[in-house]
């Protein structure tokens, strides 16, 4: 088991990595505050989709580095 945080490392895939940047591109947008109020809250919605399918399948990638990292920090 890992037991050093230098040695841990998450798996990114392909679509892990697309939907980070397509999530930093829809925060720019949103931060650039030149939509109006109903292109932000789809935006928004948008945002918060991403989110999810990120956390689902960064989850589904990382089971086994998920419980060692609770573990670490829990220690």
């Amino acid at each position: 088991m890992i037991n050093e945080w230098k040695n841990f490392r998450f798996i990114l895939t392909k679509d892990l990595n697309n939907i980070m940047i397509e999530l930093l591109i829809t925060k720019q947008m949103l931060e650039e505050n030149k939509l109006s109020n109903k292109d932000t809250k789809l935006l928004e919605e948008h945002k918060n989709k991403l989110l999810l399918k990120f956390r689902d399948e960064f989850r589904k990638h990382n089971v086994e580095q998920l419980k060692i990292y609770s573990e670490l920090v829990n220690k």
